[in-house]
């Protein structure tokens, strides 16, 4: 059993300069649809229920990427073991021609 001061390398999660950059990437994405639906609702001469609903968007996108920039560290699925299976094929046995020394000694 592992003492619970060691990591394994494998369930070790991203390091927090990859998870921010993560975060911040969502979260401006989150935005950027946000301002497309209130561009959208402005400048589409469409029916007032789509204009509704792309405001209704822009009102909910904001509060879902708060939500989810500030979710904490993202988890990944992780493997169970490091030990990965393979059949391997063994390598040919090289044969030596008959009295040949390899090793005087």
């Amino acid at each position: 059993m592992q003492s619970p001061d060691r990591t394994v390398i494998t369930t070790v999660g991203r390091s927090h300069t990859d998870d921010m950059r993560l975060r911040t990437r969502r979260y401006l994405i989150t935005q950027a649809v946000r301002v497309a639906c209130v561009l959208l609702a402005v400048l589409l001469p469409v029916e007032p229920v789509w204009k509704i609903g792309f405001i209704v968007g822009s009102v909910v996108l904001p509060w879902f990427g708060v939500v989810a920039a500030n979710a904490g560290p993202a988890v990944d699925r992780t493997r169970a073991t490091a030990l990965v299976v393979d059949q391997v094929e063994p390598l040919p046995m090289t044969a030596l021609p008959p009295g040949r020394v390899i090793d005087a000694d």
